[in-house]
């Protein structure tokens, strides 16, 4: 009997360190875990720190931009209602001389009357010719619809002159070189003493007739409108609106 007992006694005490082994080993695996664990859990810790730091300097950064924004706005605004004030303040000093003076502003070598600037060339062109460089200069040529119109052009005048009258499209139908007819009420053709007026559209010069208007002819007075070849060479008279 004494001999059973000193053999069951080191297996109990070897199953006995088994047991704790194995209790030290699982207490060893989850305290690596819950390490694991709490690291990942402070590495996520630290790059949501560092995320929201970067979302605050950012914001920081958008908050001075917009601010610096709206100052730069604040100051053009501020630099354009000086401008704008300072322009209107340039008009009405303009509008005043105007006024006082009793005229408007015109380019060098433009004659002011009823709102209009007039500029009578010096030089002689055919009719496109003079159209065009009544438009080189920033007018056109000259449309007359009254006879106040009439009598200050031709006032200034002493040979005959183009003026913005054709009837190049359709002959007999006279425009003005807006495109806009005559005005029966204001047309000042000349008349003749046997009774025929102008336009005749005489084609014994040329066989096309006479599509172009002008002030008087190279031979007569100039109070009155003719009709003349389109390539004729005269002065002419161009028209822009007065700067008021």
């Amino acid at each position: 009997m004494p001999q059973v007992r000193e053999i069951q006694q080191p297996q109990q005490f070897h199953l006995y360190n088994q047991k704790t082994l194995k209790k030290e080993v699982t207490v060893h695996k989850w305290t690596k875990v819950l390490l694991i664990v709490l690291s990942v859990c402070l590495v996520f810790a630290f790059g949501g720190v560092c995320t929201l730091a970067i979302l605050l300097t950012r914001a920081t950064h958008f908050n001075v931009s917009v601010s610096d924004q709206d100052h730069n706005a604040t100051d053009y605004k501020a630099q354009f209602d000086a401008l704008h004030n300072q322009h209107e303040e340039t008009l009405g000093k303009l509008n005043r001389l105007n006024y006082s003076t009793g005229c408007a502003l015109c380019a060098d070598h433009w004659i002011h009357s009823g709102g209009k600037c007039y500029y009578f060339s010096t030089v002689k062109m055919n009719w496109t010719q003079s159209r065009d460089h009544c438009v080189t200069l920033g007018g056109h040529l000259v449309i007359i619809n009254s006879k106040a119109e009439q009598d200050f052009v031709t006032s200034n005048i002493k040979k005959t002159h183009w003026i913005g009258l054709n009837d190049l499209d359709t002959e007999g139908h006279w425009v003005w070189v807006n495109n806009q007819p005559v005005n029966d009420s204001a047309g000042f053709w000349i008349k003749r003493e046997n009774g025929i007026r102008e336009p005749d559209n005489w084609t014994k010069g040329h066989p096309d007739g006479e599509d172009c208007a002008g002030l008087g002819h190279p031979g007569g007075e100039t109070d009155f409108w003719s009709d003349a070849f389109c390539f004729l060479e005269k002065r002419f008279v161009c028209e822009a609106p007065a700067a008021v």
